[in-house]
């Protein structure tokens, strides 16, 4: 072993070697710390290793290691381990990035795990060399080979060392109310140069469902639920024949709406039904737009010749949920509804004078001056009465060329596909 040229066996031994030197990082100094890198940190790391590298290979002639480099007994081995902690990771529940690890190795936290760190700069390093190599002993027929090792060697250097400055954060914005403040993942405030106004929050919903609920309010069949659309024609659960009679959307306690009916302006958000002692409503339910109207179902329920009929419904923060009594056992239930979409109004503002009304959804966020707008959440005890959105906004400023690597990887991998097949044409032509 160590006699020239190096084979296989000398590429996993190094390989093996970042391994273990890797574990003892881990064991001394703890997980890596990436925001170490932050700028103009990253840009001056990238500087350093573009220098390394170029230095590395007008050394190759001198120093064997340094040709090694951009063999294959180098980078096979590199790729595979890097591969099997890219596949553990993969199969590990990782924590976020301001958390610790959940477990004493640290693989739990794969980007901070030195092992795994090292392993990449490893590669990095190999597909550095490479590029320099067949930049430098440029030939046209590796062209395609030459950009795909430019966009992996991209991609794997600026996707880590641009992940210190990416910037995520949570804003909460109130109805009418201009906000510009965000919270990091530690609660600290931060002040930005953008401010959202939520002008509207809407919900489509999925029409809730009819179930059988025992006595511990566990869904029948316990391992498969029967259940029923609200706003069906009916159906059968556990035996019963059950019959949608009348079925509102926004719908409102008949005695509740009265008394909302003669209250001041203002008071509606103090009160609650079940604390005024109604959590019984027997006068049933009508349609109401008011701020906190429910879905509810009149509904005949029968099994041979008993019949039960009533009104049920999932309640909101306004009034609790009223169910159907069948026997001492089983009462039907309606279900919450699921959203089908949920979507929020915004005026957005920004310090050079950018003023735009969007609307942001769930996986449809919007850009803006280096920014990226999701939203998150909302108020989910008022559900479609939120008064309030939770975004995320999100600032990657090294995102595009992230994104130019990916795609001078792909491009080149294409050109290599097609110069092979246009290669073995010719040998078949021949």
């Amino acid at each position: 072993m160590w006699n020239k040229p190096y084979t296989l066996k000398e590429g996993f031994a190094i390989a093996v070697g970042l391994l273990l030197t890797g574990l003892a990082l881990q064991m001394m100094v703890g997980p890596l710390d990436w925001d170490i890198f932050a700028w103009p940190g990253n840009i001056a790391v990238l500087f350093g290793l573009i220098v390394v590298l170029i230095v590395i290979y007008l050394m190759r002639k001198r120093f064997y290691f340094c040709s090694f480099l951009t063999t294959m007994q180098a980078a096979v081995p590199a790729m595979l381990l890097a591969v099997v902690l890219t596949i553990v990771m993969g199969l590990t529940k990782q924590v976020p990035s301001d958390k610790n690890p959940a477990d004493p190795i640290g693989i739990t936290k794969m980007l901070s795990f030195w092992p795994f760190v090292l392993e990449y700069v490893w590669m990095t390093v190999i597909v550095g060399e490479v590029t320099i190599h067949q930049l430098v002993e440029f030939k046209r027929r590796r062209i395609p080979s030459f950009v795909s090792h430019l966009g992996l060697f991209i991609v794997l250097t600026c996707s880590t060392l641009g992940s210190a400055d990416m910037k995520r954060l949570k804003m909460f914005c109130e109805i009418g109310k201009p906000e510009w403040r965000g919270l990091d993942a530690w609660n600290n405030v931060h002040e930005l140069d953008i401010a959202l106004q939520l002008e509207r929050f809407t919900i489509d919903e999925y029409p809730p469902k009819l179930m059988m609920l025992d006595r511990r309010g566990t869904p029948q069949p316990a391992k498969k639920p029967d259940m029923i659309i609200a706003d069906a024609n009916g159906g059968r659960l556990g035996g019963w024949t059950i019959r949608i009679k009348k079925y509102i959307p926004d719908a409102m306690p008949v005695a509740l709406s009265k008394m909302i009916g003669r209250m001041p302006a203002g008071m509606m958000a103090n009160i609650r039904m079940d604390s005024l002692g109604m959590s019984r409503n027997k006068a049933g339910y009508i349609p109401s737009k008011t701020r906190g109207a429910a879905y509810a179902a009149f509904i005949e329920a029968t099994h041979g010749k008993e019949k039960r009929s009533g009104w049920v419904t999932c309640g909101s923060f306004l009034f609790p949920l009223q169910m159907l009594h069948l026997d001492n056992n089983y009462n039907i239930a309606m279900s919450n509804p699921e959203p089908r979409r949920y979507a929020s109004l915004v005026d957005v503002y920004t310090k050079d004078g950018k003023a735009e009304q969007t609307e942001i959804e769930v996986n449809k966020p919007f850009a803006i001056n280096g920014w990226k707008i999701y939203q998150l959440s909302f108020n989910e005890q008022m559900e479609k009465w939120s008064e309030y959105s939770v975004f995320e906004l999100v600032a990657d400023p090294w995102q595009s060329v992230v994104y130019a690597g990916i795609f001078l990887l792909l491009a080149g991998a294409i050109g290599m596909f097609l110069t092979a097949s246009t290669n073995k044409r010719k040998e078949t032509q021949q």
